[in-house]
């Protein structure tokens, strides 16, 4: 069920109103059942699924929590769930390799193998709705219930509350237990919150239904066909392809907060002014920040951080970005991407260790310069998001170097109004405090912008982007 379609608004509006008038003590039941029955609408043979997930990842607190064995037993029982669904093809094709096996290395002759060894027809292993977004709860969970940051009891509902929370089911934002457990408790919504959640769905619609909709056209049309645009048209479709990415996902992550919000809950900020960087470490401090600092808490200070010297700092960030780009997919472009973006770090930690001087302190000059220089490398990197393989990120990043001729960029006006409203919604983020509105204002102005925003909502739902992921 997309956040986008008039099903999901007749769900939501029905979970609001019965969701309000029930005690405090049925609140987290009902929030549950909610959940997953929009679960459920996915595929509810893989809501049993996570049902069980929830109940063995239970059963390890409960049980198990003082062995020694509890931290690898338990993360790998996770990380094998999300390994069958997400890696299985990855798997069998290097097996295939190994073995010379030509049909272990297609999907569709593996399919038609086992579903007739399986006497299964029509087997395929499909990946479950948002199951990188809950191993990534999971993991967290476990790890700091362990470390004693989780000091109280997790029963089995309130594991299954803190999993089975639907605003954050697609899109995240990736939550941490104590983020939202006493929320649970008492959840109060004032009129203050009321008007904030609905202004940030309406944001939100506004960012992934209507501008990155709009912009949609004009950069899937390239990356349909890279090879037939010019070295021009690939790198405008890399600048607003980074745009199109800020849009899509931090509104369909304000959809979340805001929905978040209107059932008295506050949910971690995911985006802050991304491209407003001052280097490759400030731009990871504000994209996906919940994705960013789960990898810093969960893979590279475990790896040591930056306690043993600046060569181990550059190894732990190789290796957590690394294992940070195969998140997203078995693919080895999404690995290199994050190799890519490790050692893009890498290399920044080393000048400010090493204390080396590249380009002299002329006011506005050096940062001029490394604004633009960090830009298009973050950007140029994310061809190995839109290229189906490694060789056609390659002749793509190519044909930009050479300023190949082609087909020019095509109706780039979408776009270019996507930017300027990029360019707002950084502003208000950057500097939240000269974009405030008194509450009387913000009231009478609500209806207006919803009335305006669902007028110019396209026909049809868009797909989100990283929910492939």
């Amino acid at each position: 069920m997309n956040f986008t379609s008039l099903e999901f608004l007749f769900f939501f509006c029905l979970v609001f109103l019965v969701y309000w008038n029930l005690p405090d003590a049925l609140k987290r039941y009902f929030l549950i059942l909610s959940s997953a029955l929009f679960y459920a609408f996915s595929s509810w043979k893989f809501l049993f699924h996570l049902i069980l997930v929830v109940a063995v990842n239970w059963a390890f607190i409960r049980f198990f929590l003082t062995r020694n064995w509890f931290l690898p037993v338990s993360i790998g029982f996770n990380v094998l769930n999300l390994a069958f669904f997400k890696y299985f093809y990855f798997f069998a094709d290097l097996f295939g390799i190994f073995l010379g096996i030509p049909d272990f290395q297609n999907k569709v002759s593996l399919d038609g193998i086992l579903s007739k060894s399986l006497d299964w027809a029509g087997f395929e292993v499909v990946l479950p709705l948002t199951i990188s977004y809950y191993t990534f709860q999971f993991i967290s969970l476990l790890v700091d219930k362990k470390k004693g940051t989780i000091t109280e009891e997790i029963g089995f509902l309130k594991l299954a509350s803190y999993i089975f929370l639907f605003p954050v089911m697609i899109a995240g934002p990736i939550l941490r237990f104590n983020d939202v457990a006493a929320q649970f408790d008492s959840p109060k919504m004032e009129k203050e919150d009321m008007v904030d959640g609905l202004w940030l769905v309406v944001i939100g619609l506004f960012k992934k239904s209507v501008v990155s909709v709009l912009m949609s056209g004009s950069i899937f049309q390239v990356f349909a066909e890279t090879s037939a645009f010019s070295g021009a048209a690939l790198l405008s479709t890399v600048y607003f392809f980074a745009i199109y990415l800020y849009l899509d996902f931090s509104g369909l992550t304000d959809i979340a907060r805001g929905m978040g919000k209107l059932l008295g809950f506050t949910l971690p900020q995911n985006f802050r002014a991304p491209f407003f960087f001052t280097g490759f470490g400030d731009f990871w401090r504000r994209w996906h920040l919940t994705f960013s600092f789960w990898i810093r808490d969960y893979l590279y200070i475990p790896l040591g951080g930056s306690r043993s010297g600046t060569i181990r700092t550059c190894f732990n960030y190789l290796v957590a970005f690394g294992l940070g780009g195969l998140w997203h997919g078995a693919n080895l472009n999404y690995l290199l991407w994050g190799v890519l973006t490790g050692l893009y770090l890498s290399i920044e930690r080393v000048l400010t260790d090493w204390k080396v001087t590249i380009l002299p302190e002329i006011p506005y000059v050096k940062r001029t310069v490394m604004y633009l220089f960090v830009l298009n490398i973050y950007s140029i990197s994310w061809i190995l998001f839109f290229t189906p393989d490694f060789g056609s990120a390659l002749a793509a990043v190519q044909r930009i170097f050479v300023w190949s001729n082609g087909v020019a960029f095509p109706n780039m006006e979408p776009c270019i109004f996507a930017f300027l409203v990029a360019v707002l919604f950084h502003s208000a983020e950057e500097w939240p405090d000269k974009f405030k509105v008194r509450f009387q204002w913000k009231a009478a102005l609500l209806p207006i912008v919803w009335i305006l925003v669902l007028l110019a909502l396209p026909s049809g739902n868009a797909d989100f982007f990283y929910g492939q992921f």
